[in-house]
Formats: structure tokens, C-alpha cells, sequence
């Protein structure tokens, strides 16, 4: 199951980990985005990440490269193999954040289906139930007991918390006002009903 609702919790932890769930930076999905003059076509979130550590790697053959390519696994092994000098490792970690924030604001915004679901969040906590990961991740797997209780969570959770802020930004948006209405008129027990079947 790609996403597991805590329900005991209030408010509620929405639990998200594996490519299928539409959270996951490793999410199939089609958006564009303007950097730099120039609009690009991504085909993932992590596409636009690794693409833009590229750019700060000042290495624009694997920028390149990533965007050609089709597997998000793939695309992360390429940002992991870039060769960045102490200061470009040092500006990565002040802007990825922000980075994360523009990529996954053109994914929602640009994908109807993906807003609705993300939209179906509100006022809920959203975490990356990755074991491996403590930065983006809570450090815990889905099926850990322990990251039904964010005082456990071992990780930064960067990415759920990301998220939110996206979620509430477009929220707020008179272009979204439609979607919004929609969600509000589902009772909190239907939408987690369609969460878990997302």
C-alpha cells in the first residue's frame, strides 16, 4: 500500500512511500518548468532535483543527461555521482529545499488528479516513510509502529513537510477555488478512503 493513514492521530499522519503513491518524488508525472530562460519537460519530481543539482554542479552534460532520462532511479544515481566542490555542496544543501518546493509546486499545480489528491491531506501531516532516508524521510519504514508517533520519527521528514507547504499554497489559490470546493464537501472518512486507494 502506498499510503497508510494514521487515524488515531489528530491531527492524522498520512504515511506515503514507493513510486506509486503520487507523493513520491519517483512518481510518473508530466510537468514543465522555466529555469534559467528556458521552459523544460520533466517526466518525475526527482528529474527536476537531480537536474537543477546539476546545474549547481556546474556540469551541464549530465544535466542533460538526466533530462533524457526515463527511470527516477536512475536519475538519482546520476545526482549522486556528481563531482561538487565543498562550496557546491554547501549551496545544494542551502537551496535544495527551495529547489524541491518549485518542483513539486508545477507538479501539483499542473496535474489535476495529483492536486485533488494531495488536496484530500488538509489538515493533515504528510511523511515520507522511508527507513534509508533521515533527511528527506522520517528514517522509519511504513509498516514501523514508530512512525505512527512523530516524537519517534528519526529523520528531518523534509520532504512531508515540503509538501504541506505546497499543498497549502495551492489550497489558498483562486485557480484552485474549484478543486478545493470539491474536497471540502468530502466528508474526512471518504478521503481517506480515497488516499488508501491512491
Amino acid at each position: 500500500m502506498p499510503i497508510r493513514i494514521v487515524k488515531n492521530k489528530t491531527p492524522k499522519v498520512v504515511l506515503f512511500y514507493t513510486a506509486f503513491c503520487p507523493f513520491s518524488n519517483f512518481h510518473p508525472t508530466e510537468f514543465s518548468a522555466k529555469y534559467q530562460e528556458k521552459t523544460l519537460s520533466f517526466n518525475c519530481s526527482e528529474q527536476y532535483l537531480m537536474y537543477r543539482k546539476a546545474i549547481i554542479a556546474e556540469d551541464p552534460e549530465s544535466a542533460d543527461n538526466i533530462l533524457k532520462m526515463a527511470k527516477p532511479l536512475l536519475m538519482k544515481r546520476a545526482g549522486r555521482k556528481l563531482k561538487m566542490s565543498e562550496e557546491m555542496l554547501k549551496e545544494w544543501s542551502s537551496k535544495s529545499g527551495d529547489v524541491m518546493f518549485d518542483g513539486c509546486l508545477q507538479k501539483f499545480s499542473q496535474n489535476e488528479n495529483l492536486r485533488l489528491t494531495l488536496f484530500r491531506t488538509h489538515g493533515m501531516f504528510l511523511a515520507e516513510a522511508s527507513a534509508r532516508d533521515k533527511l528527506w524521510g522520517i528514517g522509519l519504514g511504513v509498516n514501523d509502529k514508530r512512525a505512527e508517533d512523530r516524537k519517534q520519527w528519526k529523520g528531518a521528514n523534509k520532504l512531508g513537510k515540503i509538501l504541506e507547504k505546497v499543498r497549502d499554497e495551492l489550497w489558498e489559490n483562486e485557480e484552485f477555488r474549484r478543486d478545493r470546493e470539491l474536497i471540502e464537501k468530502e466528508d474526512e472518512e471518504k478521503r481517506c478512503e480515497s488516499l488508501e486507494k491512491s
